[in-house]
């Protein structure tokens, strides 16, 4: 992920990173909020760059494109938005973990989320770079609370813990894709617990 950038070669390390840190910020978050704001027309580099205050030609040399971009201020925003605790009982992580994504579905991450997938198939007709990028990440993070769960007892299906992750953020994703009705608080409440049940 290149959400922090190293510092120009010619910039002293201790003075330059900060900076750098900065500027990286700066970009993520002006491609986030005219993503959410504006759809992907309006979340073009030169856009991003004005907004940001940084060049295009920096923003070109931390990125290989706007796709990567796009989808690194994606997952910038995931992560801080939806934090998945691995301290918590696994159950419970969970649960609050997929909550909390139905909410952020219907705000600017749900937005994004669409926008950037669309990018995806618009660039590269697939969606690898957003699952290797992102969600191979954040998969294989919610695998391994389940996994704990499965090894601690709380979580009584033993079948892989990479499908019980499917199952509950798969069902999740495809219903708010589409727009099919159902999908509340009680629907993902009784999604998790079917998904862990024996």
């Amino acid at each position: 992920m290149h959400a922090t950038p190293p510092p120009d070669d010619d910039t002293p390390r201790r003075r330059g990173r900060p900076r750098s840190e900065v500027a990286a910020s700066a970009v993520l978050d002006a491609a986030y909020r005219l993503s959410a704001t504006q759809g992907l027309r309006g979340a073009t580099i030169q856009a991003i760059a004005a907004e940001s205050g940084v060049s295009k030609m920096t923003i070109y040399k931390w990125w290989e494109g706007r796709l990567q971009l796009l989808i690194d201020a994606y997952m910038r925003q995931a992560t801080v938005m939806l934090p998945l605790s691995e301290t918590l009982p696994p159950p419970e992580a969970i649960r609050a973990h997929a909550q909390r994504y139905l909410v952020a579905l219907r705000g600017d991450l749900g937005r994004v989320q669409l926008a950037v997938l669309a990018e995806c198939m618009a660039e590269t007709g697939t969606s690898e770079l957003f699952v290797a990028r992102y969600l191979s990440v954040r998969r294989a993070l919610g695998a391994r609370v389940i996994r704990r769960g499965q090894r601690d007892g709380s979580i009584a299906s033993q079948r892989p813990a990479e499908a019980l992750y499917d199952q509950i953020y798969g069902t999740i994703f495809y219903r708010f894709q589409f727009g099919l009705k159902g999908l509340d608080k009680g629907f993902v409440q009784a999604l998790v617990d079917n998904a862990f049940a024996a």
